[in-house]
């Protein structure tokens, strides 16, 4: 088997996965002078079903119907990684408990991308790389929320589920491991016979295709193929099937990356008695998605930063008008604890919808009901949120430059420095506490590292 047969069938380490999600990042930023947006594009592919299937105008009454190409890109980008792998997700089994819990953190995070001003992937992929301090205050104000879900989806019975990515191969050989749980894996179940994840799948094929008619055979929505012209499908549809592509293939989320590095603060026992695998907990440990994450973000950023100093871009805002709004204080916790019920963040979640997972299945309804009391009532949730902003800094170097002096430039390369020092801290520390090579880390998928890592930390007696 060639090298890149091997890729493609198989799974990739993070850092992989990162890369594809940078360079998604990048190629959309090159275009728009932006970084991808989602959330009120998943509003509009809404509104379109409201409106044209069903006559209503809730969500519409704010989102006008449209379509967003990148969406559509990462679903089916993921799903190009079943066909590669030639295995969907489907086979998972859920209780209808953590279906449920799903659903609601499809209601929390969607009503938090309203209030916080965008997702975790608008602030922490594109804010964080923009040093943006509206984006870094979501993510610290988020993180012990996290947690909380975290604790609360062990209550659920969760546990189990929390792993970067499933296999038929990893769960079958590991679903009798005392420290390696499985409750997925139900040799016996047959997702076309039940009629919850037929119904869901229904939901998301209405919530697909019927946006895909318009935009195709007519100009009544926003981001019609008459409207913007096929370059602009093409451009938009590329981004997405590499960011849904590099997802599918590695399990990157924005929910483990920020959780990976407070693992080193958590005790073992506490993740083996809630039924977390330890194999997700030597993930955390060896801050595998940590590096993933900061391989996008330090990319993104380097980007940004040499367009900005060369006059060939701007900083993107991710904050709004002021550089700091309650809003950002308020939705940072809901948008983690509804990343933690979900499994997943949302651009994770379409990445989850493309690979047959009934928790993607389940939250998409639930981010439906999440815009509903914002739709119903904008002017007076912004008028709380976003009255009044706390700083008139949009970005950390201008903030830093203006109160400490120095000029703006120096600020965004120390910035700069400080993100790629995170980066090589999350290989380095990784490599130590797996106890193996950078060439290892770097060539071997997730699976491979926190099993074989798992054999080599743990006593015999304690197996």
């Amino acid at each position: 088997m060639n090298r890149i047969t091997y890729l493609l069938k198989n799974q990739w380490p993070f850092w992989l996965g990162g890369f594809f999600v940078g360079l998604s990042e990048i190629i959309y930023y090159f275009r728009y002078d932006s970084f991808i947006v989602v959330t009120t594009g998943l509003a509009q592919m809404y509104a379109v079903s409201e409106e044209y299937l069903f006559g209503i105008n809730w969500v519409a009454q704010l989102y006008e119907p449209g379509i967003h190409w990148v969406i559509i890109g990462a679903v089916l980008g993921a799903r190009l990684v079943v066909i590669v792998e030639g295995e969907s997700r489907a086979w998972v089994h859920y209780h209808w408990r953590i279906l449920l819990l799903a659903f609601i953190g499809g209601m929390m995070f969607s009503f938090g991308t309203r209030i916080a001003g965008g997702c975790t992937t608008h602030h922490f992929m594109g804010g964080l790389p923009a040093m943006s301090i509206a984006s870094w205050v979501v993510l610290l104000t988020g993180i012990p929320f996290a947690f909380l879900a975290f604790k609360i989806a062990l209550v659920f019975d969760m546990g189990g589920h929390f792993r970067h990515q499933d296999t038929h191969a990893t769960a079958r050989k590991y679903c009798d491991h005392p420290d390696h749980p499985h409750p997925g894996y139900k040799p016996e179940y047959k997702p076309w016979r039940n009629p919850l994840h037929i119904g869901l799948t229904l939901f998301l094929l209405v919530f697909m295709l019927v946006p895909l008619y318009f935009a195709f055979f007519t100009e009544e929505i926003i981001g019609a193929v008459a409207d913007i012209g096929w370059e602009e499908v093409t451009w938009l549809m590329v981004v997405g099937l590499i960011l849904g592509f590099g997802i599918g293939k590695c399990g990157f989320g924005t929910e483990c990356s920020v959780m990976a590095p407070e693992s080193i603060f958590t005790n073992k026992e506490f993740y083996r008695k809630g039924g977390v695998p330890m194999a997700t907990y030597t993930m955390f440990r060896g801050m595998l998605p940590l590096q993933g994450f900061m391989v996008a973000i330090v990319m993104f950023n380097l980007f940004i930063l040499a367009f900005w100093m060369l006059d060939m871009g701007s900083i993107p805002n991710a904050s709004g008008d002021e550089g700091l709004y309650w809003g950002h204080i308020l939705g940072g916790p809901l948008l983690a604890m509804g990343a933690i019920f979900m499994i997943g963040c949302e651009v994770r979640t379409y990445a989850r919808l493309g690979m047959g997972y009934a928790t993607a299945l389940a939250a998409l309804p639930g981010f439906y009901v999440g815009y509903l009391p914002y739709t119903f009532f904008s002017e007076q949730i912004d008028a709380v949120v976003f009255g009044e902003g706390l700083t008139e800094f949009i970005t950390l170097p201008e903030w830093a430059s203006y109160t400490l002096g120095g000029s703006e430039y120096a600020w965004a390369i120390l910035y700069s420095l400080l993100l790629i020092g995170i980066l090589i801290f999350s290989f380095e520390y990784g490599r130590r506490f797996l106890k193996t090579s950078m060439r290892h880390i770097l060539t071997h998928n997730t699976d491979q590292l926190v099993y074989e890592a798992y054999e080599e930390l743990t006593p015999s007696s304690a197996k």
